[in-house]
Parts: structure tokens; C-alpha cells; sequence
């Protein structure tokens, strides 16, 4: 399997950098470096601007031509959202912890619901309404599973699912993830660490031998593999944080290798493709995919003068990833193929695409986030 082989490569490679930096570590240091105390981490926005666009233009469907479709990857945008949500939550999380001598899990959760439920829940009433006005068929059952964050439960997505909650699949992974691993996070780093690890590297080959042992591939244990392993570009993201100490920032900001090493990284992120439905050779093919979205968001967030920071830092690109949770959210309204709404047949689908987010950032979801930095500990 080729692209195994490439994914081990890159794993070991990411892997020796991190035990450099772990062992090189000398007693006294602080735990981050000044780089992950900064307020604001260069370059997120324009990830996060990349991911929107991916997921958008898939949605849309222009065109069916290979070029198209390998380039406009849904499931690959949103790997790369899961990638910087773990990246900049643990960051963050590590940063209180070093500078207040703790985490605050209550602040920690008031922060994530006044940026997630507000704008989710509002999304979740219109298309109540929509659903009473228009007979759109959808069930309780859909309405049910996204108010909860269940939709990643095979029972919610098999239940007359709808178009109209597919993308709250998302929402799901990542809410489970932060109800679970800030508890340990705060307990013990080194527990965290090796559970990462666990999720990230350890899962897949777990189940690479359910394949082979069909004992293994049932029951608990393949209930239990199947769940984990959705958390692992969420992983990924934790596990570039926890590497990014003063000596590993040291081995992967090599200015002479730095662009080249991003335009390798970019070619074989779109040329090994991402599958968002779960085989074997998926597992392996997506992990190197989130590796190297780790490694690019890494060697980004340090200023520099390249094309490639330039590009990601663009005022328009920033922009779109500032919206980018919005967009996310809304999109599904203006992209389906219902022909009983107005809002998804063109041109008013593109219209409403550009108006809905905007009026939803600036005169909804800005209000929770103001809320929202009263309980960040600077």
C-alpha cells in the first residue's frame, strides 16, 4: 500500500522531531514556548478560509471533471477543521494551564457553548420552520439526533436522514471530543499525551488486525474502534500542540526547506486524496493527510515573509475564516437540490450564501462571542 507507506514516513519523520523536542527539554523551562503564549496564532484564518471553500464548492457541484472533485474535497475540508480545532483548543488549554497554575473546565465549557449552540440551535429552528412551511419530510428523529450531537451515531444517520443535518456529523466528533479529553487534559498532560498518541497511531492499526482477526471485528471492541477513530484528525491537531515546544519549532522552521517542504506537503495532501467513508486503506491514506495538515499549520504560524504565509494571512482569505463557522452551518440551506426552496436553485443559492452569513456573524453570533471573552483567562 502505497500510500501507507508514504503515511508511515511522515509519521516517523513528525514523530523523531517530537522526541527531539521532548528530550532536549531541560528541567526548569517553561513548558511553551513564547510562540503558543500569543494571543492570536498567524494563519488560522486562512486554513480555516481554505476548509470553507472546500467544503462550499463540493456542496455546490459546478462540475463532475476529476480535477474538480479532487480539489474540492468536503471530507477534506473538514479533516482540515477538526486538525486546527484540536491544534488551537489544546494550545490554548496548555497556555492557561501554564500561565494561571490550572484549567478552568466550567469556563472552558461556557466559552465552547457560546461559540457553538447559539448559532447551531438558531440553524436547528429555522429549518423547523422551513420544515412546517415548505414539507420538507424531515423526522423528529433528525431534529432529535443534531440537538444532541449524535448525528456521527450510525443509528441517527441511517434513521431518514436528511441533507438538511448531514454536515452535523461535524458538530458531533468535535463536541464529544472536548466533553471528554479537557478532563484528562487538566488531571495529567502525560495521560493526555499517551491517549493522543493512542487515538492517533495505536487505533489504526487495531484496526488493521480486526480486518484479518473477525473476532475482533464485532461486538464491543469494534463499536469502541469505530468511535475512537473519528476523534483521530481531532488528534492530530492535540498532538502538533503538544510538540510545539522551543526545540521542535527549532527542527521544522528551517527557512531555506520551509516553502519547498509546503508545496510537497499541498501536492500530497490533494494528490493522495482523502475518503471520508471508512476502510483500511482510508484510515492510513486520512492520518497522513492530517499530519500534513498539522505540519503546514505549524510551520505557518510563525511570521514570515513567504508566498505561502502571505497567501494564508490574505485580509479576504482571513475573512472568509472568520465566517467560516457560519458558512458551515448555513451552506446546507443553499446547496441541496430540493427544488421546493428558492434559496438553493442559482442564483439566489450563491446570494444567500454571501448575505446569510454576514447578517448571521454580525448581528447574532458576535453578541456570544463579546459573552464569550469575559471568560477567557489572559
Amino acid at each position: 500500500m502505497r500510500e501507507a507507506a508514504i503515511c508511515g514516513l511522515f509519521c516517523f519523520n513528525y514523530l523523531s522531531i517530537y522526541f527531539y523536542g521532548m528530550t532536549s527539554h531541560k528541567e526548569g523551562q517553561p513548558v511553551l514556548s513564547s510562540l503558543l503564549r500569543s494571543n492570536y496564532y498567524y494563519s488560522l484564518n486562512g486554513f480555516r478560509g481554505i476548509s470553507i471553500i472546500l467544503v462550499v464548492f463540493y456542496h455546490l457541484q459546478l462540475s463532475d471533471n476529476h480535477f474538480y472533485t479532487t480539489i474540492f474535497n468536503g471530507g477534506l475540508g473538514v479533516n482540515i477543521f477538526f486538525v486546527i480545532s484540536g491544534f488551537l483548543i489544546t494550545s490554548l488549554c496548555l497556555k492557561e494551564k501554564e500561565v494561571t497554575g490550572g484549567l478552568s473546565l466550567k469556563k472552558f465549557y461556557i466559552r465552547r457553548f457560546l461559540r457553538i449552540f447559539p448559532l447551531a440551535y438558531l440553524y436547528i429552528g429555522v429549518v423547523f420552520l422551513l420544515n412546517h412551511f415548505y414539507s420538507l419530510n424531515i423526522s423528529w428523529i433528525q431534529f432529535f439526533g443534531s440537538a444532541l450531537y449524535l448525528m456521527n451515531f450510525s443509528y441517527f444517520r441511517s434513521h431518514d436522514f436528511t441533507y438538511y443535518f448531514s454536515h452535523y456529523w461535524s458538530l458531533s466528533v468535535e463536541e464529544q471530543f472536548y466533553l471528554l479529553f479537557p478532563f484528562i487534559l487538566k488531571i495529567n498532560r502525560t495521560a493526555f499525551y499517551y491517549i493522543i498518541i493512542s487515538i492517533v497511531f495505536t487505533l489504526p492499526l487495531l484496526c488493521t488486525v480486526q480486518q484479518f482477526v473477525p473476532v475482533l471485528n464485532r461486538g464491543i471492541i469494534y463499536g469502541f474502534t469505530h468511535y475512537f477513530i473519528k476523534f483521530q484528525s481531532i488528534g492530530v491537531g492535540c498532538f502538533f500542540a503538544l510538540m510545539a515546544s522551543k526545540e521542535t519549532l527549532k527542527v521544522i522552521w528551517l527557512k531555506q526547506t520551509k516553502v519547498a517542504g509546503n508545496i510537497l506537503a499541498i501536492i500530497l495532501m490533494f494528490g493522495l486524496h482523502f475518503d471520508e467513508f471508512y476502510t483500511l486503506k482510508s484510515l492510513y491514506v486520512n492520518l497522513a493527510i492530517s499530519v500534513i495538515t498539522g505540519y503546514l499549520i505549524l510551520s505557518n504560524i510563525i511570521p514570515a515573509n513567504d508566498w505561502i504565509f502571505k497567501v494564508l494571512n490574505n485580509k479576504f482569505l482571513s475573512f472568509i475564516g472568520i465566517l467560516s463557522y457560519g458558512i458551515y452551518i448555513w451552506q446546507q440551506l443553499f446547496t441541496g437540490r430540493d427544488s421546493k426552496m428558492l434559496l438553493s436553485i442559482f442564483p439566489y443559492n450563491v446570494l444567500s450564501l454571501i448575505t446569510v452569513p454576514l447578517l448571521s456573524y454580525y448581528l447574532y453570533e458576535r453578541r456570544f462571542l463579546k459573552l464569550k471573552s469575559k471568560f477567557t483567562r489572559k
